[in-house]
């Protein structure tokens, strides 16, 4: 009986990638012909959708953490200190994209990025029911490592300096 809830887990983790990357691909048709250097948008392109070499794709990890922030928050959750070291994981995961990713965000538009995937990601839980979102598994499922937890796995994912990509995203 104990696979079945981690089955239930797994799938809608797994879900949840998949509503991401195609909220990220979407955001990849503009991006063509779009300045890189100190773009004033962020937009993803296809670098950013290669594969990891093995330490980690840094943006599933920064997706999964902007919608669980954008969701905790649209909630009413109450917060936990697993939420302040998702904040702070979110902060982390900016500082290195400002530093290796080939885009060259400005901070202005990586906020811009950020503010535009929150909304993206509301507006996806609205249409599927804010509600289910509210009390899913899924929210549950990433606010409760511990936030050692968080921070450690960060630490691990921000190591080596490389170029921020989604996949494999979970």
């Amino acid at each position: 009986m104990t696979s079945r809830p981690t089955w239930s887990i797994r799938n809608s983790a797994i879900a949840v990638a998949m509503c991401l990357e195609l909220i990220a691909i979407a955001a990849v048709v503009p991006a063509l012909g779009v300045p890189a250097f100190g773009q004033d948008r962020m937009v993803l392109g296809p670098r950013q959708f290669e594969r990891d070499n093995g330490a980690g794709a840094v943006l599933c990890a920064w997706s999964i953490y902007l919608s669980v922030q954008a969701e905790t928050a649209a909630c009413g959750l109450a917060r936990r200190p697993v939420d302040d070291a998702i904040d702070e994981a979110i902060v982390a995961i900016d500082e290195f994209i400002m530093a290796n990713s080939s885009l060259h965000p400005t901070r202005a538009a990586l906020e811009a990025f950020k503010r535009r995937a929150a909304e993206s990601d509301l507006n996806l839980a609205r249409r599927l029911g804010l509600q289910k979102a509210c009390v899913s598994e899924t929210l549950e499922h990433f606010r409760r490592p511990s936030p050692d937890q968080i921070q450690s796995s960060v630490k691990a994912l921000l190591a080596v300096p490389r170029e921020p990509v989604m996949n494999p995203c979970l």
